[in-house]
């Protein structure tokens, strides 16, 4: 992206086409006393609907409401009682055919907790009350870096560019259990983005087996900022005020929440022997028998050796599928030609979700559609084989991207979220399936499962038909076209003509203090630091060498290690430091600064592998600037952005191609808190540090990674020192304590 871009008008004087440049910094020294980027010289004469309904849904079927009257707002102030306790639910099991009973850790009894709906401006308050048992003493404490504690917890509100200090976003805090209370208070600056954000449990040690458990719930900014208030909005546009009819009836939308709940049953109390087939592997549960999320090692990180060489892991053993809003395989039912935003939040621990839209055949095939009796619409055998239908994603982690990205397959790694616009051609039944893949290009590491994934079926979607003449004759494109073009209606001609090609410009997300279309690449970097990820491998070989400083993780589980590499600390000869929850451990900044990563996954000595992760850093999103093939250290973009040839989707036999990088392509220069990384590439992001001080959690979103020790943080002060915690063992024990009680 670059800011010299120019626009042009469609306007002759003369014979002249009228063109300005699009950076700020032109349009100022021209014209300093306006702010538009295509026509400082001219002021627009447009008309804007009036504020349509855009903040409101209109579905034919009712979403999970489970807990939504703890939600409330009143005026800008929202405010959402969450109480974490055992509850006993059930899922059901599309195998069987029949509900599963479970009893989980939860937020107000719900499988997915309520959604909270906020706005920029708004203040939001959450209080959290941990209803949980004690741990027992032998779970609690245990040494660092090893899963424990898993009844306390704390909050993270996914993505959202809040405080990480005091009563914020602040996941230094443990509210403990029998009864700890903790009041959280975020105030969501003015200029926030609007998008799709989530929030769940962050206990280090505890995180994974709490947001396998179902202590998980989305967030979503509505966006009320119109293209003609954008003087007084700081020049941000939402793109929500579009999304609507020439009536302003807004499209309908659907907020999905994918969980992945690895409920087990065990053999006592204890929840030391896993129930599984002595055959198989595969995991069992007698009638009548709650399951439960208890066993760190058995349900996240075991697998199984099959006689013909290949392996299961946990997952696949588990048996068990992806919920949607807590609900297995739903029904949704749509009009065919309307679009529809869908809203995917990758809430899963460990499994990546490679999201595709297909028509239902009749037929056999091993992507069998396994519906609820009630949701069949014939006795026939039914297959997801048909024809692919588009996503059109316009937002990445919450972030509007500047361009719509059309996706035939949408890969979601863990805390990832996708807004995509989907619209059906004709009426039938469709499925939403996770196709599967080969193990490069998912989360998997290839050791538990060489074979890749195999494909599974999310949810069904029921397409009829809405009495509107020639809708099958026109394209996904034609009508995602028509909405973008019908939303926009008295907007000025050029902001129309971007939309017309798919281009979001005017209603991306920005840095704050720039101007739309600007990023961060004219800035001067501060540091050049650079994120590894690496495993330890299991069992620990010989002689194994961890880098200086590393804690030693409890091997008896597994180990995930990782190094910031930063110009400020030199380690046997190497600038770098390992992931560690230490303070005197800490990569420093400050205010102002302007960071390019490197982030990849690498060996780190004897003993160690790399990987595939999810780098995720809280509190400030990245830029993309660039991803590296390590084997030939040159970018797989194209000059503007395009990926290259031998990178993209290929036929089916080329997949185990280590190029075959298709998650990768529509990547360049995208904003987001959350990227996959994966070995044979280094992706190069920049982050400026804007406006909040305080500890910014940087860790892999596999979350049982980051149980075992692949986490870390970045400590943002407030003045212009930059150096390394001088901290005492004083200084440490002074930190913030734990607590039992609300403040």
């Amino acid at each position: 992206m670059s800011l010299q871009k120019l626009y042009c008008a469609g306007v002759l004087t003369g014979s002249v086409l009228l063109c300005f440049p699009s950076a700020s910094i032109h349009a100022q020294t021209m014209f300093p006393e306006v702010k538009d980027r295509d026509f400082p010289a001219f002021n627009h004469a447009f008309k804007e609907p009036s504020h349509p309904g855009f903040w409101s849904s209109h579905l034919r079927e009712i979403q999970s409401t489970c807990g939504a009257n703890t939600v409330r707002r009143s005026g800008t102030t929202v405010t959402a009682d969450l109480t974490l306790a055992y509850s006993h639910n059930h899922i059901w099991n599309p195998q069987e055919n029949e509900n599963d009973l479970v009893r989980l850790r939860s937020y107000n009894g719900c499988l997915a907790a309520p959604t909270i709906v906020v706005s920029p401006g708004d203040e939001l308050k959450i209080n959290l009350q941990n209803n949980l048992p004690v741990d027992p003493a032998s779970d609690c404490p245990k040494t660092l870096n090893t899963p424990a504690c898993f009844n306390r917890q704390n909050l993270h509100l996914h993505g959202m560019h809040v405080s990480p200090e005091g009563h914020a976003d602040n996941v230094m805090h443990t509210v403990m259990p029998a009864g700890g209370t903790w009041d959280y208070r975020y105030a969501i600056p003015a200029t926030h983005a609007a998008g799709t954000f989530w929030y769940h449990a962050h206990q280090h040690g505890a995180t994974s087996i709490g947001v396998a458990s179902g202590e998980e719930g989305a967030l979503i900014v509505r966006g009320r900022r119109r293209y003609g208030d954008r003087a007084r909005n700081d020049d941000v546009v939402d793109i929500d005020t579009i999304l609507h009819d020439r009536s302003g009836t807004p499209i309908a939308e659907r907020i999905m929440l994918f969980e992945q709940i690895p409920y087990g049953c065990f053999s006592d109390a204890t929840h030391s022997t896993l129930l599984q087939d002595s055959t198989t592997g595969s995991w069992t549960c007698p009638k009548g028998t709650e399951g439960g999320v208890e066993n760190f090692r058995n349900q996240f990180i075991s697998s199984r050796k099959n006689a013909d060489g290949t392996s299961r892991d946990a997952w696949m053993l588990s048996g068990r599928y992806t919920l949607v809003n807590g609900e297995t395989q739903p029904v949704l039912h749509v009009r065919a030609g309307e679009v529809e935003r869908w809203r995917m939040i990758a809430g899963g621990v460990h499994d990546t979700l490679n999201i595709q839209i297909v028509k239902a055949l009749s037929g056999d095939s091993e992507k069998h559609l396994r519906l609820p009796r009630y949701a069949r619409q014939s006795s026939s055998e039914m297959t997801c084989d048909g024809e692919t239908v588009g996503q059109y994603e316009i937002a990445a982690d919450g972030l509007t991207r500047q361009n719509i990205s059309r996706k035939d397959i949408n890969y979601l790694y863990p805390g990832q979220r996708s807004d995509a616009l989907v619209t059906f051609r004709q009426p039938g039944l469709y499925c939403v399936i996770d196709q599967g893949g080969d193990t490069l290009n998912t989360v998997i590491p290839r050791r538990s499962r060489p074979q890749g994934k195999s494909p599974s079926v999310i949810a069904a979607v029921s397409v009829e038909d809405n009495d509107t003449p020639h809708v099958e004759q026109q394209s996904e494109t034609t009508q995602i076209r028509r909405l973008l073009q019908e939303g926009s209606e008295g907007l000025p001609v050029f902001v129309r003509a971007r939309l017309a090609r798919f281009d979001l410009s005017d209603f991306a997300y920005f840095p704050e203090g720039m101007m739309p279309g600007q990023d961060l690449s004219d800035l001067s970097i501060t540091h050049h630091p650079t994120a590894f990820f690496g495993s330890l491998t299991m069992p620990l070989v010989s002689g194994a060498v961890l880098p200086p400083g590393q804690a030693m993780p409890d091997t008896s589980i597994n180990g995930m290690i990782g190094l910031v590499q930063n110009e400020l600390v030199t380690v046997d000869g190497t600038s770098a430091l390992p992931f560690s929850m230490d303070p005197t451990h800490i990569y420093h900044v400050h205010l102002g600064d302007v960071d390019e990563w490197r982030i990849g996954a690498r060996t780190m000595g004897t003993g160690t592998a790399a990987g595939q992760h999810v780098f995720h850093i809280h509190v400030n999103p990245v830029e993309i600037m660039d991803i590296i093939d390590d084997n030939t250290d040159e970018s797989i973009f194209m000059s503007g952005g395009r990926c290259k040839l031998k990178y993209r989707l290929k036929n089916d036999s080329d997949a185990d191609d280590a190029d075959y990088s298709p998650e990768f392509c529509d990547q360049y220069h995208v904003f987001r808190d959350s990227l996959f990384v994966k070995p044979g590439f280094t992706t190069v992001v920049r982050t400026r540090y804007e406006d909040f001080t305080g500890d910014a959690m940087l860790h892999c979103h596999i979350l049982d990674h980051e149980d075992q020790g692949m986490m870390t943080y970045v400590s943002i002060d407030g003045d212009q020192q930059n150096q390394m915690s001088s901290m005492s063992g004083a200084d440490m024990s002074a930190m913030e304590p734990e607590h039992s009680g609300a403040m």
